[in-house]
């Protein structure tokens, strides 16, 4: 079925520290009574002892923390540097109170939690100010919707991760329920891109990558106008215009996800929701 890096210096810190305290009424303004009298009964007060990347952090009783409802870049990847540092400007040696949804933690043995510190409800924060992505994993969808709202408008804007590249006239597709079994279908699995303007476009770096942590990442290729490059997630030999992401797993949830196709520099090319 087709359905249509550098490490901030001192001054970017606080550009960013800047940004949250007079940016939208932000850090104490926002924060207030009302924001954390939904927290569940089992929260716990602590303090952040270290910020790991934008959705990681431990505490000060050594305890590792992922921030529920939230997926942030990679190190190495586009934008790490600004999430984990706007992170830190948040929370790092604060007093932060954790509420548990369902799970208790993950396959990596991290606490999985949703974080407020002075009353602000940080991973939405976080997707709020273009610094996430909402990263929809059930059973921990208590707050999904919000999540979602937060990135529709941080992308309406232009916010942070959601700075539109200078390439237009792109589409994609998307084949995301293979035939049969997933599992042993993956080259039924695949994604379209396809230009629509009249000049050819270099996508050497380009990335494509899903609401998690799966990257692919595209070599050197001009992209003719008006024909359809393919990315498939089993393997394969690259060649005329198709490409083999040679995962040994499906990447995309037959419910819902999200596919962002970004340029060389990171910056957004497209996205396709579903």
């Amino acid at each position: 079925m087709l359905i249509r890096i550098k490490s901030f210096s001192f001054p970017m810190t606080i550009i960013i520290m800047a940004v949250f305290i007079n940016g939208c009424g932000l850090f104490y303004d926002y924060g207030n009574k009302e924001e954390t009298s939904g927290i569940r009964g089992n929260s716990d007060a602590y303090i952040v002892r270290e910020v790991i990347d934008g959705d990681t952090i431990i505490l000060s009783n050594n305890s590792r923390v992922r921030l529920i409802g939230i997926n942030t870049p990679e190190r190495g990847m586009y934008f790490f540097e600004e999430a984990r540092d706007a992170l830190k400007v948040m929370v790092l040696e604060r007093e932060v109170i954790m509420e548990k949804d369902i799970s208790e933690m993950d396959k990596y043995g991290r606490l999985l939690r949703y974080v407020y510190a002075d009353g602000m409800f940080v991973n939405l924060e976080m997707v709020r100010k273009g610094f996430a992505n909402c990263y929809t994993y059930p059973p921990d969808v208590k707050y999904s919707e919000e999540f979602v709202e937060a990135e529709r408008n941080a992308r309406a804007d232009n916010m942070g991760l959601w700075e539109s590249s200078k390439t237009g006239n792109i589409t994609i597709s998307l084949n995301y329920d293979a035939e049969g079994n997933d599992n042993k279908n993956l080259s039924d699995e695949y994604v379209v891109i396809e230009n629509n303007g009249d000049e050819s476009i270099d996508i050497y770096g380009w990335s494509v990558k899903d609401s998690g942590t799966a990257i692919y990442k595209f070599g050197r290729y001009r992209m003719e106008p008006h024909v359809p490059v393919y990315l498939f997630t089993g393997s394969g030999e690259d060649g005329g215009g198709l490409f083999y992401w040679n995962r040994t797993g499906p990447v995309w949830n037959n419910d819902h996800d999200t596919l962002y196709l970004r340029d060389k520099e990171g910056k957004l090319v497209e996205i396709f929701n579903y």
